[in-house]
């Protein structure tokens, strides 16, 4: 039995590396397959030239390397935002996404859905036409651009649970839209991850494995929190999946803790480093 691919997300690098002299450190480790955090200085689609479009996608063929999605956390931009100034800012910025993502053939752009006031936040019913409203321009450039958008599970976003994501997705009924999900998060607002995963199914395209407890939420090598990943692996048999697990650890010793956690998640049916 292969096992599950396994790839790495670049957050713990933002601030050490650029983009592919980040690739190019991790293939030392044994990684082909990557998820590019997009936040300058590390990763800028605005900031790109026209060589580096070219220079960049090619230095990965020859290398050997797979750009599976860009994540563009949701820091400086908000999908719900009560000013449309900034929900329409936010819809321009992922829109170079998509279009980028076109260009170098990157299948997959994962997306918060956007944040609320945890004390007051706007009404359900402007929540959902606002995210509406955006996810539709994106969604019509993806089609258009051969990509797909995830959205991926985040406390601090107004979808953080499963049944909730499910909604939204049942209520837009675009194609072009799947979920990243992400184990650590979960696990953090109390859901069961592999009963979340299990209840979006076959629209997952992407998982993202890091640990965590309940007290503080985290992205910590596998084995420091309380997350069960004998039964998520068993969950992603359950439902057939097929698609990439993505190491998103977030450490100032990334090049122990990545590997250590690689590690750990091979008896459970992942597969171990490349050569």
């Amino acid at each position: 039995m292969a096992g599950f691919e396994i790839g790495v997300n670049t957050y713990s690098y933002t601030y050490s590396h650029r983009a592919l002299d980040c690739l190019l450190h991790l293939k030392a480790l044994g990684y082909r397959a990557f998820e590019i955090l997009s936040t300058p200085p590390h990763f800028w689609p605005p900031a790109l030239d026209g060589q580096a479009r070219l220079d960049i996608p090619r230095a990965l063929r020859e290398e050997g390397l797979r750009i599976l999605s860009f994540n563009h956390p949701s820091l400086d931009h908000n999908l719900v935002s009560p000013m449309p100034e900034m929900r329409r800012y936010t819809v321009e910025r992922f829109l170079e996404f998509i279009r980028l993502a076109g260009e170098w053939g990157v299948p997959w752009i994962i997306l918060v859905p956007g944040r609320v006031s945890p004390l007051f936040p706007a009404p359900r019913p402007w929540l959902e036409e606002w995210f509406g409203e955006g996810m539709r321009t994106l969604a019509e450039a993806a089609k258009q651009a051969g990509v797909q958008l995830l959205i991926e599970n985040v406390p601090t976003a107004w979808l953080p649970k499963a049944d909730e994501v499910a909604a939204m997705l049942d209520a837009l009924a675009i194609p072009e839209l799947g979920v990243c999900y992400d184990v650590a998060n979960a696990a953090f607002i109390g859901e069961d991850p592999a009963a979340g995963l299990k209840r979006l199914g076959s629209r997952v395209r992407v998982v993202h494995l890091s640990d965590t407890g309940r007290d503080r939420w985290r992205h910590d090598p596998v084995g420091r929190g309380s997350v069960d990943f004998r039964a998520f692996a068993a969950a992603l048999r359950d439902i057939g999946y097929k698609g990439p697990s993505m190491l998103e650890i977030v450490s100032p010793t990334p090049d122990v803790d990545i590997p250590e956690s690689h590690g750990r998640l091979v008896p459970l049916g992942w597969q171990p480093p490349a050569a």
